[in-house]
Formats: structure tokens, C-alpha cells, sequence
């Protein structure tokens, strides 16, 4: 069954929780216009106050992307379609997100492309990163439960509801039977709470504040649509246009990234206080909560996954070409 739509999805940074906008998040602001800085070349980055874009953070502060011949700047997040729009303006030079939009701007000729990962999800004592929760006393116990229910996920027509239709099929449910409705983070747990919805499909740390709670987890649903529990499913995206004029910055950006990642994943203690720091979120909170793992990789198999999801639900009519929407 195709799920159509007409407009570009408008979708929260993926892989991500949106916890508050974020304003200018650097010492080091400067204006985003290209021109070199003292031989770096400006770029600001376009990220929600979140985890998913805290091992950048932490990176500019420990100097790794000067390092790297970048002036970075963290500027506030725009959502999906939106993010797309700032950096084909040339407001923002690159921006973190989902997979979805890239693709589907691609599929409209707007030539942005996917230049870095960002972060996987990975399985935990603490839980994933991505969960789907019920209340405690419900009687869905999986994804094929969810058929003929109403669920609740952070935007339509892309990854999460792939990945919420997906799992429940991949479960031996009729994926067309789910009813779902777009509510942001916040508002799906009171949702959730009030018994308005049967199940959310949401992200950390939302997911282990209503684990201390009682509410159960069913299970995480971008794993079982890639089937790969450490599936890497936010990328950072440029337009093509800033590429060509500025020769290497990929590789800059890459190398950036990869260092900044690295350093994050091996210093947790030293990124929950930056999740803290940027998010303003309780750190008894984010002390339970499970880190994502930050990543520079590219995950060609999961894009192009989430690219066929487009196409089965009717985002678009066909998969464009991987070369016109991913830099190699």
C-alpha cells in the first residue's frame, strides 16, 4: 500500500531528541559567508540542543576542528525541509538530520548532499537509543500488537513512520492497519500518559524517564526496519554548491567529525556533562540514559534502505541515484 505525499517531510533530526532550540552554541561565532578566517574556512552547523550533536560540540571546545582548518560555529537547528532550505540559502553550511529529507530533496532535484555520519543507534544495558513504549499494564507486547492501534511518532511520512510500519511488518502485522499521529517528544508522553494513544515511538532521554516510571519498551524500530541494532541513521548534509567552491572541505569536515566522535565515545563522563551543558536536561536524567555512538561513517546500506522506504510508502516514485545525494 502506498502512503502518499505531496510536501517534503518535515522531520526532526534523526536519529535525535529534540530537547529545546538552540541559539548560537560557540564562543566562537562569525558569519557563515565562506570567506576564510585566519586560513580556516567559516561554516556554521545547523543542530538541535541534543545528544545527537554533542560530540561536535565537544569537539570545537577541544579545538579539533580549528585543528582541522574549520571555524566552526553551532548554530540553532531548523527541522527537516527547513534545514534543507538554510543550507541551499547558504544561511548554514551544513546541518545535522535524518536520512529522509536529503533523499527526498534529492528527488526534487535539490542538490544537497550527505557529507559525514553522525551517530548510530547501539544496544545497551540502559536500553537503545530508539524505543517504542507502551504502558506498563498494556497488552502490546510487540510490533505486530501495534496493528489496529493508535501510535504516536515525531513526523509522518518519514523514518518514523518507516520505521514504525516497517517493524510491525517485518513482525507478521498488517503495516496499513496502524493509526498514526505526529506529536513532538513532549507531547507524546503526556499523550501516552493521558491514555490517548496506545504506544509512542520515541527517542533518549525520554525513553528512560518513562522507563522509571513503569512504562515498557516493545522494542526499538529502526533496528528491526535496517535489521541492524547499531544502524547509523543521522548524517550531516551540505549543499552541493559549498562543496564545489570550497575544494577538501569534506575531507576536513570528515576528518573533524572522526576525531570529535572518537574523543566523545571515549570520554562518556566528559560528554554527558556536555549533553547537560547543551541541553539544559536534568543530569541525574542523562546520567541514566544511554550515550548514541558518534560516528563520521557513511552507511550506505542503511541510506539506501531508507531510500526504498520512501519509495514503498509513497514519499516518492522513485529512488534517485546514491551519487547525487551522498558525496563518496
Amino acid at each position: 500500500m502506498k502512503y502518499r505525499c505531496k510536501a517534503v517531510c518535515l522531520l526532526l533530526t534523526a536519529a535525535v531528541f529534540l530537547l529545546s532550540g538552540c541559539g548560537a552554541l560557540s564562543a566562537t561565532n562569525v558569519p557563515g559567508s565562506g570567506a576564510a578566517e585566519g586560513g580556516l574556512v567559516p561554516i556554521t552547523a545547523g543542530v538541535a540542543a541534543s545528544q545527537s550533536s554533542t560530540a561536535v560540540l565537544v569537539g570545537l571546545q577541544r579545538g579539533l576542528f580549528a585543528r582541522n582548518g574549520i571555524h566552526l560555529t553551532l548554530g540553532r537547528a531548523a527541522t527537516g525541509a527547513g534545514a534543507i532550505t538554510q543550507v541551499i540559502n547558504g544561511q548554514q553550511q551544513v546541518a545535522l538530520g535524518g536520512i529522509s529529507p536529503v533523499v527526498i530533496a534529492a528527488g526534487s532535484r535539490i542538490p544537497v548532499q550527505i557529507v559525514s555520519g553522525a551517530v548510530a543507534d547501539r544496544p545497551s544495558p540502559q536500553g537503545a537509543q530508539y524505543q517504542t513504549m507502551v504502558a506498563g499494564g498494556s497488552p502490546i507486547r510487540s510490533f505486530r500488537d501495534l496493528a489496529g492501534k493508535t501510535v504516536a511518532v515525531n513526523s509522518l511520512k518519514c523514518c518514523w513512520e518507516f520505521w514504525i510500519r516497517e517493524a510491525i511488518e517485518k513482525d507478521g502485522g498488517d503495516p496499513s492497519s496502524v493509526h498514526l499521529v505526529q506529536l513532538t517528544f513532549p507531547d507524546q508522553l503526556t499523550a501516552l500518559e493521558q491514555g490517548k494513544v496506545d504506544a509512542i515511538s520515541t527517542a533518549q532521554p525520554y525513553a528512560t524517564a518513562l522507563r522509571q516510571k513503569g512504562y515498557r519498551d516493545i522494542g526499538d524500530s529502526p533496528a528491526v526496519a535496517y535489521d541492524d541494532p547499531n544502524a547509523d541513521n543521522t548524517v550531516f548534509y551540505m549543499a552541493k554548491s559549498f562543496i564545489d567552491q570550497h575544494p577538501g572541505i569534506v575531507e576536513r569536515w570528515r576528518k573533524a567529525v572522526r576525531e570529535s566522535s572518537e574523543y566523545a565515545n571515549a570520554h562518556p563522563d566528559e560528554t554527558r556533562k556536555a549533553i547537560v551543558q547543551q541541553t539544559s536536561a536534568d543530569p541525574a536524567l542523562v546520567a541514566m540514559a544511554p550515550l548514541p555512538f558518534y560516528t563520521a561513517e557513511v552507511n550506505r546500506q542503511v541510506i539506501e534502505k531508507e531510500a526504498a522506504f520512501a519509495v514503498k510508502y509513497g514519499v516518492l516514485d522513485v529512488v534517485p541515484a546514491y551519487e547525487t545525494y551522498v558525496v563518496p
